[in-house]
């Protein structure tokens, strides 16, 4: 069969990995999964349809989708009976493309340090349910059955919420938190990872993505290091399973399920999809239609066709992209000399830049990454990543938005990043010479506006002190 990616994408290759296997304990791995199904003929309207970086359609009719830029995206969803789908962004905005929109949390706004995670199809009423990482969930055209909510805090004390998926008969919801725990909500649970997760020194361990199983009820849960684990489903494989216990590197975003209960996919940070029980349509990485710097955020199966929605996140500024893109269950901290956060997983490069330091006895942990970028409205400004990261990279390394410079070591622990002096021993913040221990310096509201206009959720301004000056030839954002 000829598989085509609707939105100016090429013919790809397919793999299929029908595998039967045994629940597999230990989750090491972010997983997505994916249904796929037979291709309805493009009509004039999809194939006039111009490209557009943030969904593409494969095997899938393309109904339109937001631009680059940001809010960045962060969930899809198919309507009901192929009635076009939805997609959401990390302030809560939902976009209907074929479907009709029926509001959405940024009408009256998320919480300082909240974004929206996750949005599933209620097929009983046709309306959705989104879910925000602070553990609300709002239903449009769908009845609230509950939340877990998720009071603020470190990530190992109050994990965020990361996902949600819907019973396919329309009774109610599932909601996965960033350490496997499963609240249900209208129908029956099935378990959770919550007891079995464990930390990694190089990739920690998250839980990131949900899918329901139509056939049995049942679901699966995908975790950042590409393991799938299996409750009242069969269990397919995964990605770990498939690389022999091995992690890659590379982290798995989303998780579906086929509309026919044959299987599920499992999508990847750099695109690529593997299938497990049901046959492949096509991938960004395949066609490598993936721009650089950005992330395969999310997947939706088409209930019509069989084919399948990606979802990219994708918001550049002048060169610059989302460093903390790929990190799972991000929880925002203070802003004081930078912006704190709570994470788990790689940090990539603000922009183009030269690495100027890995290391600083003064930090927690020793480490102070510090990058002159070489581009963009900040050219010779340094940033740092600190704290409880490990370097990648090396002291006069070029490096790009797409290089991971550290990887956070412990995802109950927290990193720092923000604008630095230049270097100097011992190595400092920029904002160093006006904190006072409480307060939020205006280098790290700055920086936290920057991160929030890349798509990142912003930290949490400090009420201790005013923040001091910033040079008036400061770039804003």
């Amino acid at each position: 069969m000829e598989q085509k990616l609707y939105f100016g994408l090429s013919r790809h290759v397919t793999r299929t990995v029908p595998v039967r296997g045994a629940f597999v304990a230990g989750v090491h791995c972010l997983v997505i999964t994916l249904a796929i199904g037979v291709l309805s003929p493009i009509t004039a309207a999809e194939a006039a349809a111009p490209p557009s970086p943030t969904v593409a359609a494969y095997d899938a009719p393309y109904l339109g989708s937001p631009s680059a830029s940001n809010p960045a995206v962060v969930g899809v969803a198919a309507g009901a009976n192929g009635d076009g789908y939805y997609v959401l962004r990390s302030n809560g905005e939902v976009d209907a493309y074929g479907a009709t929109n029926y509001g959405s949390p940024a009408a009256q706004g998320l919480p300082l340090g909240t974004t929206a995670t996750g949005i599933a199809l209620d097929s009983a009423t046709g309306g959705y349910w989104v879910v925000s990482s602070n553990g609300t969930v709002q239903g449009f055209n769908a009845p609230f059955l509950g939340q877990p909510l998720v009071p603020p805090g470190g990530w190992g004390q109050h994990p965020a919420a990361v996902a949600i998926a819907a019973a396919p008969d329309g009774t109610g919801y599932y909601v996965l938190r960033a350490n496997g725990a499963v609240g249900a909500y209208g129908v029956k649970g099935n378990g959770s990872l919550a007891p079995h997760l464990h930390y990694g020194t190089t990739a920690p361990v998250v839980a990131v993505a949900l899918a329901v199983d139509p056939t049995t009820g049942g679901y699966w849960i995908a975790t950042s290091t590409g393991d799938v684990a299996s409750f009242g489903a069969p269990d397919d494989g995964s990605p770990l399973a498939s690389a022999h216990g091995s992690y890659n590197g590379v982290p798995v975003t989303a998780l579906a399920a086929t509309t026919d209960g044959t299987g599920y996919y499992v999508l990847k940070a750099n695109g690529e999809i593997d299938s497990y029980g049901s046959t492949l349509h096509g991938s960004l990485a395949a066609s490598k239609a993936l721009a650089g710097g950005g992330f395969a955020s999310a997947l939706a199966v088409d209930p019509t066709t069989g084919g399948y929605y990606v979802a990219v996140d994708v918001a550049p500024i002048d060169g610059y992209l989302n460093p903390l893109r790929a990190v799972t269950s991000l929880v925002p901290q203070e802003i004081d000399q930078g912006v704190d956060y709570c994470a788990s997983g790689p940090i990539y490069a603000l922009g183009d830049a030269v690495v100027t330091n890995l290391y600083d006895p003064g930090w927690p942990s020793g480490v102070f990454i510090s990058y002159r970028l070489s581009g963009g409205p900040a050219k010779g400004r340094y940033v740092y990543v600190a704290e409880d990261v490990t370097p990648k990279v090396v002291i006069g390394e070029h490096v790009t938005a797409a290089t991971v410079v550290g990887v956070v070591h412990d995802a109950k622990t927290c990193l720092e990043t923000g604008w630095a002096d230049p270097p100097a021993s011992p190595e400092h913040g920029a904002g160093h010479l006006e904190y006072n221990g409480k307060n939020s310096t205006a280098y790290g509201l700055n920086f936290s506006s920057l991160l929030q206009a890349l798509g990142a959720r912003p930290g949490l301004p400090q009420p201790f002190g005013p923040p001091g000056p910033l040079p008036s030839s400061w770039p804003t954002w």
